[in-house]
């Protein structure tokens, strides 16, 4: 999801992010001056801040990505967003987030996505992140065809995990979030019905606008 954009000594806000692995991840490999995770779940955040409170340039907060995300305008210089918007509960939702995103970027910075969406013939949800006109894309790849080859790869550990470790009634649910082979979301990929993509937007300056 990077692509060629550079996290070194930049301030960073990851959105949605979980329980902070990729946060880590990224901290360790790429040394931002700053990187904030944010994660609607209050629960989730609490793990985060147990688990990596050593970790130098690395905090967390609670916020609804949706709504508001609790930084001053044109603060930080990337925003990152994984597997996530597909679930912030449909179009509006998902421009209300955009316009967050442009809010608190500084002129020409970036937003890192990716995530699956459904073609039915309606407006994707790359179409929602750019509908209010306050971010470009630079960059969008269809990256369906290498998701479904990692998938494979990690199957038989995936599924091994799920029978080993999840109770029974739980496991169907597990099956589908690890987009096992013979699941929904894996059949929609191999079948061409579920796509999934990464971009690269940035937002928009007053340079960018056409003068008549």
């Amino acid at each position: 999801v990077l692509a060629h954009v550079s996290l070194t000594n930049q301030n960073v806000l990851e959105v949605s992010c979980g329980r902070g692995a990729g946060a880590v991840w990224c901290v360790h490999n790429y040394i931002p001056g700053s990187y904030v995770g944010a994660d609607l779940s209050s629960g989730v955040i609490d793990v985060c801040r147990q688990r990596h409170s050593t970790i130098s340039r690395l905090s967390f907060v609670v916020a609804d990505a949706t709504k508001y995300l609790p930084f001053e305008n044109e603060s930080l210089d990337i925003v990152l967003c994984v597997e996530a918007t597909h679930a912030y509960g449909g179009p509006a939702a998902v421009q209300r987030f955009a316009s967050e995103v442009a809010r608190v970027l500084r002129p020409n910075g970036y937003f890192l996505w990716c995530d699956l969406f459904h073609i039915d013939g309606s407006d994707t949800s790359i179409d929602y992140l750019t509908a209010n006109g306050e971010l470009i894309v630079e960059e969008k790849i269809n990256i369906t065809k290498n998701v479904l080859h990692a998938l494979d790869i990690q199957s038989n550990t995936r599924a091994e995990f799920i029978e080993r470790y999840v109770q029974p009634r739980e496991q169907e649910y597990f099956r589908l979030f690890a987009g096992l082979p013979g699941t929904q979301m894996y059949n929609g990929m191999y079948e061409g019905s579920i796509q999934y993509w990464r971009a690269v937007f940035r937002k928009k300056t007053t340079t960018d606008m056409i003068t008549i």
